[in-house]
């Protein structure tokens, strides 16, 4: 034990005085031994205080006993950002500063691509063909502005042009997962889908959606209109992880596209736990909330409907929806899978594939981790998922929250249309009475108050 205790000692010495190679080396000594964790937190920290990122990663993944998260997010995010570097960050060939007394001027256009001129750098957008940003109305320009910028740009919530008249068509901003692919098949037969697409080196592998686009080409003859962009990068300038500015960031690409499509609505695959319950634990009047009473009269004012088809679904009433459906076979929320195939280890296949019968490994590390943080993530879904699925064993912490009745679960919510204007209302109605029942009262939904 005391020789232990020196041998950490030294090591410590070594790590404390930067030697972070020699800390290193000895601590690969004491991997399996009394001084294990010590040492694998070592091994991991000096790999990320020589930058090493890759082969921080490599000893994470080979020793997942020892948590290493908040390293190994970093050490991704700077493994992005290299290889974005070396990749290079395009620009356009008319280069100019931000304005933020014109904002409409920081957008132009070279051929088929969009820019945007944020106060950080470039952003852009590769539109489909005869997309033209001077018959583009103003509305829709502010609105794209809006929800790209305002966490950090408050200037672009203060916009007052002449409001937008609505066009013909519906839209969907379509991901190919299974929240989506339930809104798809509520919504009527002629909404124009629409993805966007990561156009740059990232963890997200895009040949699921992409072989799901396909089934549904084939099948139904319906086309998946793919708009390439980097805009999820605008979060990296300010110490984020890439992904969405906002919420509705998501459906930036039909916003821009709204005249060019003919656009009176955009549509979202919003589920309950994002709607009804507060993320997924308690629940809320959300027709009462800020965000339901801002952003669809912003909406409005770019002449657009803004629709939530299946606010008044669970995610595992999508489930049911989308294993009814002649997609069942190919629609998959898997964003780490590849050749047609999910991966089995993440989050999304714990409580998305794993209750539509594919094989997953549910002692994962992810899985493992998520199923005991606290607050559990979508926690009502959560507990479903392991009660479907029989790994109740797996979280004997959320043993009295399982033991519940959870078949109401992947019920449909009915107070939930009153959010849908007419015409989609009765028509959304009428689909969902195809696929799933509906909750009765009193609502076992309204007295969900998770602390877990």
């Amino acid at each position: 034990m005391v020789a232990a205790s020196l041998r950490r000692w030294r090591i410590r010495r070594l790590y404390n005085r930067q030697q972070f190679a020699r800390a290193r080396r000895l601590s690969e000594n004491e991997i399996g031994g009394k001084n294990h964790a010590f040492a694998l937190d070592i091994i991991v920290r000096s790999l990320y205080n020589e930058g090493d990122w890759k082969g921080l990663l490599d000893v994470a993944e080979r020793y997942p006993d020892v948590d290493h998260e908040v390293h190994v997010r970093k050490a991704q995010r700077r493994l992005h950002q290299a290889l974005e570097e070396a990749e290079g960050i395009p620009e356009p060939d008319d280069k100019k500063p931000w304005n933020v007394e014109d904002l409409l001027s920081n957008w132009s256009q070279e051929g088929c691509r969009l820019w945007l001129r944020h106060p950080w750098g470039w952003v852009h957008w590769d539109m489909p063909e005869g997309y033209s940003l001077k018959d583009t109305h103003p509305a829709l320009l502010h609105l794209a502005l809006e929800v790209l910028l305002f966490p950090w740009v408050p200037e672009t919530k203060r916009w007052d042009v002449e409001q937008r008249s609505p066009g013909a068509n519906h839209s969907l901003s379509y991901s190919g997962g299974v929240d989506s692919t339930a809104a798809m098949l509520l919504l009527p037969d002629d909404t124009i889908l629409a993805y966007h697409e990561r156009n740059f080196t990232s963890m997200l592998n895009h040949s699921l959606p992409h072989s799901t686009f396909a089934a549904i080409e084939e099948r139904t003859g319906r086309s998946v209109l793919c708009v390439p962009s980097n805009h999820e990068k605008i979060r990296t300038h300010h110490g984020l992880q890439t992904g969405f500015s906002s919420a509705n960031a998501a459906c930036v690409h039909l916003i821009l596209l709204g005249d060019h499509l003919d656009l009176c609505s955009i549509s979202f695959g919003t589920v309950i736990e994002n709607t009804w319950l507060k993320k997924g634990l308690k629940y809320r009047q959300f027709q009462d909330t800020h965000y339901w009473n801002y952003w669809p009269k912003q909406f409005k004012k770019a002449g657009l409907d803004y629709v939530l088809p299946i606010n008044h679904i669970t995610e595992a009433g999508a489930l049911k929806i989308c294993a009814q459906s002649e997609f069942s076979d190919v629609v998959n929320s898997c964003l780490r899978g590849d050749g047609g195939r999910w991966c089995g280890t993440c989050w999304k296949c714990f409580h998305k594939n794993g209750p539509l019968g594919r094989a997953i490994d549910a002692t994962s590390k992810e899985i493992s981790t998520f199923l005991n943080k606290k607050p559990l993530r979508t926690a009502q879904h959560a507990l479903w998922a392991l009660k479907v699925q029989g790994l109740e064993h797996l979280a004997p912490h959320l043993k009295e929250h399982i033991a519940e009745d959870l078949s109401w679960w992947d019920q449909a919510y009915e107070p939930g249309l009153n959010l849908i204007e007419e015409p989609l209302r009765s028509i959304i109605r009428a689909k969902t009475e195809t696929y799933l029942e509906w909750m009765t009262e009193p609502y076992a939904l309204v007295n969900v108050d998770l602390n877990v």
